[in-house]
């Protein structure tokens, strides 16, 4: 799971006094950036043990470990649990900083010792739809899976096929947090496939060592409906600045308890 929220400590030391012993520094605006790096460069991917190359974009990081910048068999539950991450992409910037959007990030994984129906059934749930489409001269198996408690929390677009005895994946993951009591708006439809195109573009740079087919594009998933998917709420007026809804919380809370102590 990525980590792409503003925070602010000072609004908060009322609510958790604890942090007022943090230095100075730490109790300072944490800006994350809404948009690449303007002078920033692709990014380079090769596996040559597996044969697998792939490019990202500026504002994207590469790490080959899980645990640095993500939590794979969290965000990947249907992945086998000898599935090895091979390289991570994460996103390093908030294009929308004011919605419930935590992290993106983009996972190249191996499972060793697979078969090619256990490769295929890691797409997604058994009750929800899987196709398949060409991914680099390669016929992949595309599924979807989706989880979270009182929200959709994660969502995970899977990738998988399956070569000479093992299943090659990819996650598109896009974390979200819940909206309620948080201030930040739900993250739209929109903006979720916006999302899932950014994932996509990646996955149509991806080059298999052993096809003779080139890089081409690969349509970003349709944003699916799900059942057990959570309603978001209405809002009858959206919040401009989260930081502000803190503070009028705050200020809203102090005013009750002088009145509860006076009377």
């Amino acid at each position: 799971m990525g980590l792409l929220t503003t925070f602010f400590l000072g609004t908060t030391l009322a609510l958790f006094p604890f942090l007022a012993a943090l230095p100075c520094a730490a109790q300072q605006k944490i800006v994350i950036p809404t948009a690449p790096p303007a002078k920033g460069a692709p990014l380079g991917f090769k596996d040559g043990h597996f044969g697998v190359k792939f490019q990202v974009p500026p504002g994207w990081s590469l790490n080959r470990k899980d645990g640095l910048v993500s939590t794979f068999h969290n965000d990947a539950r249907s992945a086998s649990p000898d599935a090895k991450v091979r390289g991570i992409a994460s996103l390093d910037f908030n294009p929308y900083p004011y919605s419930t959007l935590s992290g993106a990030v983009f996972y190249f994984s191996v499972t060793p010792h697979s078969t090619d129906k256990e490769c295929s059934e890691e797409a997604g749930p058994a009750n929800l739809p899987t196709d398949v489409l060409d991914i680099s001269g390669m016929r992949f198996t595309h599924g979807h899976d989706e989880h979270g408690d009182i929200c959709v929390e994660a969502r995970d677009e899977v990738y998988t096929a399956y070569r000479k005895g093992s299943c090659y994946r990819f996650d598109m993951e896009i974390n979200t947090f819940c909206a309620i009591s948080s201030g930040a708006q739900e993250i739209t439809t929109r903006q979720l496939q916006n999302l899932n195109q950014r994932m996509a573009d990646i996955l149509s740079t991806v080059k298999l060592d052993w096809t003779k087919t080139a890089p081409h594009p690969v349509p970003a998933p349709e944003i699916p409906v799900v059942g057990q998917r959570p309603a978001p709420k209405e809002q009858p007026k959206p919040v401009a600045d989260p930081k502000s809804s803190v503070a009028e919380r705050l200020t809203a809370a102090k005013s009750t308890a002088g009145t509860s102590v006076t009377n």
